[in-house]
C-alpha cells in the first residue's frame, strides 16, 4: 500500500509539473548599432510583456551566428542580410530558422544597401518556447518606430526603459 501511494504521488508530481509552464528565459543577441539595439530592445519589452524573462548581450556578428548555433542564445533581432552575413550562413544555418526581415533599412546604419535585418532564431526554440517563438516571428515595426525608440533612449540613456515606454504609447505591438 505504501508503495502505491508513493506511485499515485509521483504520477501527480508529474502532472502538475507537466500542466504548469515555467517561465521561459530569453537571451537574444545584438550588434552595437543603435538600430539594433532598438529592435533588440523592443522585442524584449513585448518578450517581457508576455510573461518571459529576457537578456540581451551586445556581441559582434560572427558571435551571434556562432552563440545561436551553438545554443547559447535564442535569437537575434538583428542579422543582416544575405550579404553582410554570407559567410556565416553556409557554416551555421543547419541549427537556425530565418523569421526574415522586420523592418527597412534606417539612416546611419552602414550595411550593404541590398542588405535588411532578420529575425534568426535557434530551431530549437521551436520546441522549449513555442509562444516566444511566435512572438519573434509576429514582430514587426517601422523605421519610424525605431526612430521614436531611439528618441526615447535620448532622453533617458537607457535602451530598456527606452523600449517599454514606446511599447507603452504603442500598446497594439504587443498584443498578440
Amino acid at each position: 500500500m505504501q508503495r502505491l501511494t508513493k506511485i499515485a504521488l509521483l504520477v501527480c508530481s508529474l502532472l502538475l509539473a507537466a500542466c504548469s509552464e515555467p517561465t521561459k528565459e530569453i537571451h537574444l543577441l545584438t550588434g552595437a548599432d543603435a538600430a539594433e539595439l532598438a529592435r533588440t530592445h523592443l522585442a524584449k519589452a513585448v518578450l517581457e510583456q508576455q510573461g518571459f524573462t529576457v537578456t540581451v548581450s551586445e556581441v559582434r556578428l560572427g558571435q551571434i551566428w556562432q552563440r545561436l548555433w551553438a545554443g547559447k542564445a535564442d535569437a537575434s533581432v538583428t542579422v543582416w542580410l544575405p550579404q553582410a552575413s554570407a559567410p556565416f550562413v553556409e557554416r551555421f544555418f543547419d541549427r537556425l530558422d530565418d523569421m526574415g526581415p522586420k523592418s527597412h533599412q534606417l539612416a546611419g546604419e552602414t550595411w550593404p544597401s541590398q542588405d535588411k535585418p532578420h529575425t534568426i532564431i535557434r530551431r530549437s526554440l521551436e520546441q522549449e518556447a513555442p509562444k516566444a517563438r511566435a512572438i519573434l516571428r509576429d514582430l514587426q515595426w517601422q523605421p519610424q518606430d525605431l526612430e521614436q525608440i531611439m528618441a526615447h533612449w535620448q532622453q533617458s540613456q537607457n535602451w530598456n526603459l527606452a523600449a517599454q515606454s514606446w511599447l507603452a504609447e504603442h500598446q497594439h505591438i504587443g498584443e498578440r
